[in-house]
């Protein structure tokens, strides 16, 4: 399989950050129950319009998302950035690439979930047995069907290729590309 670049983001939730959110985003983020909830939705989303502005040359502000019919956004009117966002606890990663469908995810380890009987759900099979192994299937397997577009229990398609990435400390996350092995490039500070 050929690879493709994919541009990776970390952003961590707990600086306080200017919000960017459109009038429908701002009503999604007061629907959140828990005040610390909201305030990681509106920095994760926050950063994902400043950062796809970077791409585009527009103002955060500008951007305009349609979205699939599990809700996976597409950016107006620019479709060959391709791009997903994943928040888990305080931090969040955001995958761009272009004109390729791409996917990431992002999980906090947590002692207290099994991860293997959720991952046999899902029709994964020979499992490790560590924990950090077992979330980077599952990141894996999330990440392809974000990629896809499609619902976490549909199988992804063959040519959906995810791989491993560096996350934070307790945490796991893969990015996967459709067609492509991501050939992932790690960006921060502003830079790409």
């Amino acid at each position: 399989m050929n690879k493709a670049p994919v541009d990776l983001w970390t952003v961590s939730l707990t600086s306080p950050s200017p919000d960017h959110l459109s009038e429908d985003e701002i009503a999604r983020a007061n629907r959140f129950k828990f005040e610390p909830d909201r305030v990681r939705w509106t920095r994760a989303r926050s950063a994902l319009r400043v950062i796809l502005s970077r791409y585009v040359s527009e103002d955060p502000f500008r951007l305009a998302f349609i979205y699939g019919e599990h809700g996976k956004p597409t950016l107006l009117p620019f479709s060959d950035v391709q791009f997903n966002l994943s928040h888990a606890g305080d931090w969040a990663m955001i995958a761009v690439a272009h004109s390729i469908p791409v996917g990431v995810d992002i999980e906090r380890l947590r002692a207290n979930v099994d991860m293997a009987p959720l991952l046999h759900r899902l029709g994964e099979i020979n499992l490790p047995d560590e924990t950090q192994q077992l979330y980077q299937v599952w990141t894996q397997r999330e990440a392809k069907s974000k990629a896809a577009g499609g619902a976490l229990f549909d199988k992804p398609a063959d040519n959906i290729c995810a791989v491993d990435v560096t996350a934070p400390a307790g945490y796991a996350a893969s990015v996967a590309l459709v067609g492509y092995e991501p050939e992932v490039h790690y960006c921060a500070g502003g830079k790409r």
